[in-house]
C-alpha cells in the first residue's frame, strides 16, 4: 500500500470509516474516484485511489487532489494541504484544482492571505473555477471586507445565476450583513429556478429556523434530504434525517450544536438588545471556500499559535439545547472576559478558541455595573492565546473598530471567528453613557462578548448588542438605524481590578495579520442551563 493510501486509511479508520464494507472496483480510474468523492462515498473513493496510486505514476497529481478533497471533507485541512502541495508540483494537469485545494485548506486553517493568493493563482490557471471566486469572497467576508465580498458575489450571480454555490454564499453574506430576511428572499428566488438545489434548500432551512419559522424549516429540511438522496450524497441526507428527528413535531424542539435559546440579558425597557441566538445545525455540513490578492509583509512580528488539524469537539450530547456567545482571552491564558448575559443562569460552560482548543470553564464573577463576566478555564490555552492587559485601551471616535467573534454559527460555521470592520462612531454610548461606546461595525447573532480591536491589535472593548430601532420608534417616534454598542476597555480594567497602562503605538496590521494574531485569543462560548 502506498504512503498516501496508508496514512489516509488510518485517518478514516480512526473516524470509524473502515474499508470492510467497500464495494469491489474492477476498473479503477480518476473519473470513478472523483464521482465517488463528489457523492461522499469516501471509503470506496479511497479504495480506487489506493490502486491508482500504486499502479499509475502518471495519475499522481489527480490522486493527490482527490486525497486532499477527502481530507478536507473529513475535517483535516492541514493534512489536505500536504496533498494539494504535492499535486501542485506533480503536473501542469489539474494545476488550477491544486491551487484551489490549497486555498480552501488555508481558509479552513485561518490563513486568509495565503488563501487569497492561491485562489488568485487558481483563477489565473483556470478562469472557470467558480469555487476560487467564492474562496476569495468568503475570505473578504471573514476579514471584514464586506463591500469587496458583496461586489464579487453580485458580479458572479449575474454571470452564473443558476450556480448553487454562488446562491448559498450570497445568502450567507446577506444574512451576516443585512439579516435573515434578504437572505431568505435570495434563496427562495433561486430555488424557483433550480428546485433540486439541495444545498440551497438546506441553507434556507437554517435561515427559517433562525427566525422561528419551525414549520417552514422542517419542510425545507425534508425537501433537502430527499434531494441529497437523489444526488447520492448520503452523508448529508443522514445528517438532515438526524436533525429532523431532533425537532420532530411530535416532540419538543431540541437545539443542536450552534443553537442558543435567547436570553436578552437587558433590564426591562432597555433599548439595547443582544442579537438573537443560533439555530440547530446538522452534522457533516459542507464547508465553503475563500479569496485573493497578495498580502504585504507583516509590519510587525506576528504571534501565532498553531491551529489544530481538526477543532476539538465540545463534550455536549448532540441535540442538547445550548446557548452561545463570544469572548476574549486575557491574563495568563486562563481568564475569559465576555458579557454577563451570555453566561447568566448557565450550569455547564465550555470555550473553544480560533485554533480549535476546547476548555471547560466556570464563572468567577459578574459585574453589577456593566454587562461583563469573568470566566476561568481549567487549563491555559497554548502560548500566544492571550490579550495582554497593556493592550487594553479606550476607544476614540474615528479609530478603526474591528469586531471579532462567532456570529450566526448555524450559517457561517463555528470553527473560526469572523471579523466585521468599522469605526468608533462616538466614544460614548446611548444617552452619552460614559461606560459604553458606539461603533459602525456590524454586530450579529453570537457576537456578544467578543473583542473589539483597532488595527494595531489593541483591545478597545467588547461587543454587547445594538439599539432596537423598533423599540426606539415605539418610545420616541424617531426612525433610527440600529447602532452597535460596545463596553469600553477601561471598564474591563475596572472590572478586573487593574490600572491602565500608558498607551503604545504599535504598527498597524493588515486585516489578514490581525485575524491570524487574534485567532487564538477569540473564543466561542457554549453553555447549558
Amino acid at each position: 500500500m502506498s504512503r498516501t493510501a496508508r496514512t489516509l486509511g488510518a485517518a478514516l479508520c480512526a473516524l470509524g470509516l473502515g474499508f470492510s464494507a467497500m464495494a469491489e472496483v474492477t476498473q479503477p480510474s480518476l473519473e470513478l474516484a472523483r464521482g465517488l468523492v463528489d457523492a461522499e462515498r469516501y471509503e470506496e473513493a479511497v479504495s480506487v485511489l489506493r490502486r491508482l496510486d500504486a499502479e499509475d505514476a502518471g495519475a499522481a497529481s489527480g490522486v493527490g487532489i482527490l486525497m486532499g478533497r477527502v481530507y478536507l471533507a473529513i475535517g483535516k485541512p492541514a493534512k489536505a494541504l500536504g496533498y494539494f502541495e504535492d499535486a501542485s508540483f506533480s503536473s501542469l494537469d489539474g494545476e488550477g484544482e491544486a491551487y484551489l485545494g490549497l486555498a480552501e485548506a488555508e481558509l479552513a486553517l485561518g490563513d486568509l492571505g495565503k488563501a487569497r493568493r492561491n485562489a488568485a493563482l487558481a483563477l489565473r490557471t483556470d478562469p472557470d473555477l467558480v469555487a476560487a471566486h467564492l474562496v476569495i469572497a468568503r475570505a473578504d467576508q471573514r476579514a471584514g471586507r464586506a463591500a469587496d465580498a458583496f461586489a464579487r458575489l453580485r458580479k458572479l450571480r449575474g454571470e452564473r445565476e443558476d450556480s448553487e454555490d454562488v446562491a448559498v454564499v450570497m445568502a450567507r453574506f446577506l444574512a451576516s450583513t443585512e439579516g435573515a430576511g434578504p437572505a431568505i428572499v435570495e434563496l427562495e428566488g433561486f430555488l424557483k429556478r433550480v428546485p433540486e438545489a439541495a444545498g440551497a434548500r438546506d441553507a434556507l432551512r437554517r435561515l427559517l429556523w433562525s427566525i422561528g419559522d419551525r414549520d417552514g424549516a422542517i419542510v425545507a429540511a425534508k425537501s433537502a434530504e430527499a434531494s441529497y438522496r437523489r444526488r447520492g450524497q448520503i452523508g448529508r441526507a443522514e445528517a438532515l434525517s438526524s436533525w429532523l428527528k431532533a425537532v420532530s413535531p411530535a416532540a419538543p424542539v431540541k437545539a443542536g450544536p450552534g443553537e442558543a435559546t435567547e436570553p436578552t440579558g437587558e433590564p426591562a425597557g432597555s433599548a439595547v438588545r443582544e442579537p438573537p441566538r443560533e439555530p440547530p445545525s446538522p452534522r457533516a455540513q459542507p464547508r465553503a471556500p475563500v479569496e485573493s490578492s497578495p498580502a504585504p509583509p507583516p509590519a510587525r512580528k506576528i504571534t501565532r499559535s498553531a491551529a489544530l488539524d481538526r477543532p476539538e469537539p465540545f463534550p455536549i450530547e448532540p441535540g442538547s439545547p445550548i446557548l452561545t456567545g463570544s469572548g476574549v482571552v486575557m491574563e495568563g491564558g486562563r481568564s475569559i472576559v465576555t458579557n454577563r448575559h451570555v453566561v447568566e443562569g448557565i450550569s455547564a460552560l465550555y470555550v473553544r478558541n480560533g485554533t480549535g482548543h476546547v476548555r471547560k470553564a466556570r464563572v468567577v464573577k459578574m459585574s453589577s455595573d456593566d454587562d461583563l463576566a469573568l470566566l476561568e478555564i481549567d487549563k491555559p490555552f497554548p502560548e500566544g492565546a492571550v490579550v495582554p492587559l497593556s493592550d487594553v485601551v479606550q476607544p476614540v471616535a474615528g479609530r478603526a473598530a474591528i469586531v471579532m467573534g462567532y456570529p450566526m454559527i448555524g450559517l457561517l460555521g463555528d470553527e473560526q471567528p469572523a471579523l466585521t470592520e468599522g469605526i468608533v462612531a462616538k466614544a460614548a454610548g446611548l444617552a452619552n453613557d460614559p461606560n459604553t461606546f458606539q461603533l459602525t461595525s456590524k454586530i450579529n447573532k453570537g457576537n456578544s462578548g467578543g473583542p473589539v480591536f483597532d488595527k494595531r491589535g489593541r483591545l478597545l472593548g467588547v461587543a454587547v448588542g445594538k439599539t432596537d430601532s423598533a423599540k426606539v420608534y415605539e418610545r420616541t417616534g424617531a426612525l433610527v438605524e440600529d447602532m452597535n454598542i460596545g463596553i469600553k476597555g477601561g471598564r474591563i480594567l475596572v472590572f478586573l481590578g487593574k490600572k491602565p497602562s500608558p498607551e503604545t503605538e504599535p504598527p498597524e496590521m493588515s486585516l489578514e495579520d490581525l485575524y491570524r494574531e487574534m485567532l487564538p485569543r477569540s473564543v466561542l462560548i457554549v453553555g447549558q442551563r
